[in-house]
């Protein structure tokens, strides 16, 4: 079964084009590496994946669904964790995290039993009831985390996600990811190559908006 299927996208801005004509299908399943340097169009392609950018054509299906023409039924699917926390800052976590459990539309009990299992996991529930403007970027961080987690996504988005982790939270995500990589699959965009190389069963790099490589991430052979 194919988790993401791209085919002939390509987007622009202004003159410059972002993306050039780029196709790849993704399993489900596994993790897979995103490569390139800055201006690469990784950030662009993630985008459109997740449904917050319309390309100029070709199209993008995530678990079978157009992400133009069914956008509401791929954000139920995924899950989106980027470079800042998506987090209002005079909210506590606790706040942080039932309010966007009511944006995916779950239940209650759902909710709660979901915030408190991830908190367990990701070793946040002493700050649950702390407004998150106050805490660390690594804490801040886990608490996007988890509230990308929170309605068991079957594809994870991730847009430079150890950015602002310390070392035990970037180890406690691993081992969330390893855990899940057998039905879930991840998306990692990094600019962390042995990091990406570590984690990743395989990798498409990104160079001026073309698929310069792709493969086994055995074949990676560092050149971005």
């Amino acid at each position: 079964m194919i988790s993401i299927q791209v085919e002939g996208l390509t987007r622009r801005y202004g003159y410059r084009v972002a993306l050039n004509d780029i196709s790849f299908d993704v399993p489900v399943g596994g993790v897979h590496a995103l490569f390139g340097n800055n201006g690469a169009g990784k950030t662009t392609l993630m985008r459109i994946i997740s449904t917050l950018l319309q390309p100029h054509a070709g199209k993008v299906a995530v678990l079978g669904f157009d992400t133009k023409e069914d956008p509401i039924e791929v954000r139920k699917r995924i899950g989106v964790v980027g470079d800042k926390p998506l987090l209002y800052g005079e909210l506590t976590g606790r706040e942080n995290l039932n309010f966007y459990s009511d944006l995916y539309d779950l239940e209650s009990y759902t909710a709660s039993a979901s915030i408190e299992d991830l908190a367990e996991q990701f070793d946040v529930k002493r700050w649950l009831d702390e407004p998150t403007k106050i805490l660390s970027t690594g804490l801040r961080k886990r608490f996007d985390i988890i509230r990308s987690l929170l309605h068991s996504p079957d594809l994870f988005l991730l847009d430079e996600p150890f950015s602002g982790l310390d070392k035990d939270s970037t180890q406690v995500f691993r081992d969330y990811i390893e855990e899940k990589r057998q039905d879930r699959t991840a998306i990692v965009t990094t600019h962390n190559l042995s990091l990406g190389s570590e984690i990743c069963d395989d990798f498409i790099t990104l160079r001026k908006g073309e698929i310069v490589g792709q493969g086994p991430i055995s074949e990676f052979d560092g050149n971005i």
